[in-house]
């Protein structure tokens, strides 16, 4: 079996197994995410803030499950003996990555979704569905957050744990702030050749990142712990 997958699904299961992440993740995803876009479609602001606010809360969401992926390893000490393991780093790094941002993304579209399904009924309107937002919900939002964890948890993985605590708490804090812009953003929706291009340029970041992993020093993670 691809080691990539098998590490996605020890991640999965992981996340399974914590209860309150996972909760925490769909409360963010239906309360923070789902209802500002309820509300936009539902009073007639347009989809403009959605196509904003959807990777947003997928990045958030990822931010959540990565704490549990990378930074709980290395609070544990558990990060030592997975990299003892036979694993690469570069397979290490994106096992993880597929499984965090999978679950992100899955639960990011879910609520949006159900915000979609819901603004629709209350309107007595027609679901804003365009192949411009399949495209945007079904490919950029993963994209985006796949870089997004990918970035931290390489960041994580190379800092000591005080340092992490600072960059947490900046990053709650710009995340929070993002997602309070896409509640009253009701610009334009985004053109086929703007969308087309972000998601060339978030695949080449993801694969600039897994070269990037496999640049990474062991010993210089382990010296990070404690």
């Amino acid at each position: 079996m691809n080691p990539i997958l098998i590490v996605a699904r020890r991640e999965i299961l992981a996340l399974v197994r914590a209860r309150s992440v996972l909760a925490a993740g769909f409360l963010v995803g239906l309360f923070v995410g789902g209802v500002p876009i309820f509300t936009a479609l539902a009073t007639g602001r347009g989809v403009g803030g959605l196509y904003l606010q959807a990777p947003v809360l997928g990045v958030f969401l990822g931010y959540l499950f990565a704490q549990q992926a990378f930074l709980r390893e290395k609070q544990d000490g558990t990060i030592e003996t997975v990299l003892a393991s036979p694993l690469t780093l570069p397979s290490l790094w994106a096992g993880k990555v597929v499984g965090c941002a999978g679950a992100a993304a899955l639960i990011a579209l879910l609520c949006t979704g159900a915000a979609l399904a819901a603004a629709a009924l209350v309107a007595h309107a027609a679901l804003p569905l365009s192949p411009e937002l399949f495209v945007h919900l079904f490919v950029l939002v993963p994209l985006v957050t796949a870089v997004a964890v990918g970035l931290l948890g390489l960041i994580q993985l190379l800092l000591g744990l005080r340092e992490n605590q600072i960059l947490n708490i900046g990053l709650v804090m710009g995340l929070i702030a993002l997602l309070s812009i896409g509640q009253v953003v009701t610009g334009e929706v985004p053109s086929p050749l703007a969308e087309e291009a972000a998601v060339l340029v978030l695949a080449g970041l993801l694969a600039f990142l897994y070269r990037l992993a496999g640049r990474v020093d062991r010993e210089r993670i382990v010296r990070t712990i404690g």
